[in-house]
């Protein structure tokens, strides 16, 4: 039943999203290549277009290619943040699939932080100080300046350790079941299995291998890069 319901709402989305489009009236001639192709073009072309994204998406379900699904779902949260189709269809499918996608993918990243906030304002607070003391000589003012001085450091220390972690964090998709090794290359040992649909944290690259640790279990090994699709994060 839950698929069922699932299927008719996803259906009624797709249909209503996309009437009038080149690419729905390949789908309802069943011609599903030509589909498929339409919306891989509108997504290259229009900077990870969400409508197209979440239409590749729907399609991957109908073909059962449950990893792509959850990409697109994904990609189409990155430009369309809140897009309630992609939402729903994600969370039930993340949890078909028995995966937990992290918070931080049901959206682009923040632009604004709140640390740069902080320190926008002691910023300006330690400027007005600044000025007042050079025009008067006060001990008080002096004293004030200190725990300003403070928080204006602990801010902007915070909001670059907070910048670099977000620089560094390269998320993906495993896309097909496949296996993680312990180092670049197919002869080299097993170390665990990778499920469709996994989410996972890329570490770092070689050559066609990445090296990769799985958001539920924290295993880490390398995969071949066909096995899966980073994700192309936007931002507020």
């Amino acid at each position: 039943m839950k698929r069922i319901t699932l299927f008719l709402f996803t259906l009624f989305a797709f249909l209503f999203l996309a009437a009038g489009n080149e690419g729905f009236e390949y789908y309802i001639n069943s011609e599903y290549e030509k589909a498929w192709n339409h919306y891989v073009t509108m997504f290259e072309e229009n900077d990870a277009d969400p409508l197209a994204a979440y239409n590749l998406a729907v399609i991957s379900e109908r073909f059962n290619k449950p990893g792509l699904a959850v990409y697109y779902y994904i990609q189409s949260l990155q430009r369309a943040p809140g897009f309630p189709e992609a939402e729903n269809n994600l969370s039930v499918l993340s949890g078909e699939l028995n995966i937990t996608v992290p918070e931080t993918l049901y959206g682009p990243n923040e632009s604004i932080d709140l640390t740069l906030i902080i320190f926008f304002i002691s910023l300006y607070g330690f400027a007005a100080l600044f000025s007042v003391l050079c025009f008067k000589p006060d001990w008080r003012i002096k004293i004030s300046l200190l725990p300003v001085f403070l928080v204006l450091i602990i801010s902007v220390s915070l909001f670059i350790l907070d910048y670099r972690e977000k620089l560094d964090e390269n998320w993906a998709v495993a896309v097909e079941n496949s296996s993680l090794h312990s180092g670049p290359d197919d002869a080299l040992n097993e170390v665990a299995k990778l499920a469709e649909g996994e989410i996972l944290i890329v570490e770092t690259v070689s050559g066609d291998w990445f090296k990769v640790k799985g958001f539920n279990d924290n295993v880490e090994g390398w995969v071949q890069a066909g096995n899966i699709r980073m994700i192309i994060r936007g931002s507020r």
